[in-house]
């Protein structure tokens, strides 16, 4: 284990940072969120494709699948870019905070607007924790990423011996 990835008290620098990569995910999700919607509906339009659109059902599971793909992992990866950047300590612990923040500050904006119907298992699939596993898992991605190098190790050749090899 190396002295970068080791559990140690949370800084409070460690926190602000978080936090800001909390917000660069929110403020992504946001932006993301109005641009996926509609561009996969103007993709279908302008490929002649209008008419997949009558299936209901399956036309809402692509949306749902279409909206983890382009918002919630591409807005979690750039929070962990910019907190694994910032943040070398605690890594396990901290990159889980920038997909929290986005994906709650999410929900509240939904609740504020109005945009939520009542609850239902597709509810909470599609609004809670689709958002939450998309922008967790992106976040984690995003915050190794830019640490890649210091998770690394080199291969030792010097204790290797024939025998091994021909195992």
């Amino acid at each position: 284990m190396n002295e970068h990835f080791h559990l140690g008290p949370l800084e409070k620098e460690d926190l602000i940072h978080a936090a800001i990569g909390g917000g660069i995910c929110f403020l992504l999700i946001v932006l993301l969120s109005d641009i996926a919607y509609n561009g996969l509906q103007q993709i279908l339009i302008n490929w002649g494709m209008i008419g997949v659109m009558v299936f209901k059902e399956p036309f809402e599971i692509a949306q749902l699948i279409f909206m983890f793909g382009i918002v919630h992992l591409t807005s979690g990866f750039c929070g962990g870019l910019y907190t694994g950047y910032n943040v070398l300590k605690n890594l396990k612990i901290v990159l889980l905070i920038p997909g929290v923040v986005g994906t709650v500050g999410f929900i509240v904006l939904l609740l504020i607007m109005g945009r939520l119907g009542t609850p239902d298992v597709d509810y909470y699939v599609s609004y809670v924790l689709l958002p939450f596993i998309g922008s967790v898992t992106g976040s984690y991605l995003g915050g190794y990423a830019i640490n890649w190098y210091v998770e690394e190790e080199e291969q030792s050749f010097e204790d290797l011996t024939f025998d091994d090899i021909k195992k």
